[in-house]
């Protein structure tokens, strides 16, 4: 379902500097929790972020993908649509646009989603910061079948992977 996309939305979703040095060193005083509130406050804010993941082209992605699951990661909605964009993300042949989508995931509080993330921490070919954000996102999910999980990734060969599945186990067991 094609919805049209608020261009305040689209523009707004490209202001953060991320990890581009040049942006950073133009924007050193970028306020992250400023940003948020601006973009919240646009009309149709969530429903534009999900149009702009759904027409992402995952074989040639434009790099807003990142930006626009970054946005509905940190949102604070919990709606079925936004779970269906950021899972659609995860074969993307970008990388950022991966990391983010499975960061976003572990926020939106949808626990059925966690053997998708099993997979992704599981899989010793997968970026290192993809295991790692789905370590975290199973932990923030809480799902009572997910310890076992976390607890194994503490024996994992990668020290960061140890390091996210015990962040992941503190935010299992954090109340």
């Amino acid at each position: 379902m094609n919805q049209e996309v608020n261009p305040k939305v689209e523009e707004w979703v490209k202001e953060p500097p991320f990890d581009d040095p040049l942006e950073q060193q133009k924007k050193p005083d970028f306020s992250y929790e400023n940003w948020f509130k601006r973009g919240w406050a646009l009309p149709n804010a969530v429903e534009s972020l999900i149009e702009l993941l759904n027409r992402e082209d995952l074989e040639n992605p434009s790099g807003n993908g990142m930006r626009a699951a970054y946005g509905l990661g940190w949102i604070g909605d919990k709606r079925p649509q936004i779970t269906e964009a950021l899972l659609r993300c995860l074969p993307s042949k970008d990388l950022n646009l991966r990391i983010e989508a499975v960061a976003a995931l572990g926020r939106q509080g949808d626990a059925s989603i966690v053997p998708t993330l099993a997979k992704l921490l599981l899989d010793k070919n997968e970026n290192i910061n993809v295991r790692g954000n789905a370590c975290i996102s199973i932990g923030r999910l809480k799902a009572p079948s997910s310890e076992k999980l976390l607890t194994d990734a503490l024996n994992d060969e990668a020290p960061f992977i140890v390091l996210c599945a015990k962040e992941g186990l503190r935010l299992f067991h954090e109340k």
